[in-house]
């Protein structure tokens, strides 16, 4: 059985929401402590990759923070800086703009990407055996909501090496599997989309809206 770290990328400047989006509340709760919630139902432990400094206003989870190796690179610098902590092969990663994320979206990546790993044998390539990412109903490909393996560590220090922070030219280089949303069966019919992006005032609006018809 596979055991999984959990991460939870945090850090950006914020700019286009005006403030921390971690720490944005819905339902009563700040983001973040949704997220670590959602994550402690799969991981055996959850870390914060929080940029270029440690946060105190994340202390009160009582979980690890872990700064940048490349500070002002992006989410791409923290994943690779949990990545490089982590102790587990498998790591499940969300960040704070997918205020929706859910145990039951990544219980079904995980499922996914399973099934996958089956059907084609775990040692071919084809079967995303280094991540596993979800695509919104759109068609929107959503790299920090997925599964990563440790062995993608040598991708993303060669990009952040070279000033390449562009996610998707780091995933076109890596054996990835994309799991559509259209696939995921939520709860309840009022449940608001796991890959729902959350940047700005108006998204912020939008989300409180969504939880109070949950």
């Amino acid at each position: 059985m596979a055991h999984y770290t959990g991460i939870i990328l945090t850090g950006g400047a914020s700019r286009r929401m005006g403030t921390d989006k971690a720490l944005l509340e819905l339902g009563g709760r700040p983001v973040i402590t949704r997220l670590a919630d959602e994550l402690s139902q799969l991981a055996e432990s959850t870390v914060i990759a929080c940029g270029p400094r440690q946060r105190r206003e994340y202390s009160s989870l009582g979980l690890a923070q872990v700064t940048d190796i490349y500070p002002g690179c992006g989410p791409l610098a923290g994943l690779h800086a949990a990545l490089r902590h982590t102790q587990h092969e498998w790591n499940l990663v969300t960040a704070c703009d997918l205020p929706f994320a859910s145990a039951a979206f990544l219980r079904y990546i995980l499922s996914t990407h399973a099934e996958a790993q089956t059907r084609t044998g775990s040692s071919q390539q084809g079967n995303g055996a280094n991540a596993a990412v979800a695509v919104s109903g759109g068609g929107r490909v959503q790299p920090l909501l997925g599964l990563y393996h440790r062995r993608v560590l040598p991708v993303l220090e060669a990009a952040l090496h070279e000033g390449n922070y562009r996610f998707m030219d780091c995933l076109n280089k890596l054996d990835v599997l994309y799991i559509p949303e259209s696939g995921f069966t939520p709860a309840t019919s009022t449940a608001p989309s796991p890959v729902f992006n959350m940047n700005t005032p108006e998204d912020y609006a939008a989300a409180r809206a969504m939880v109070m018809v949950m």
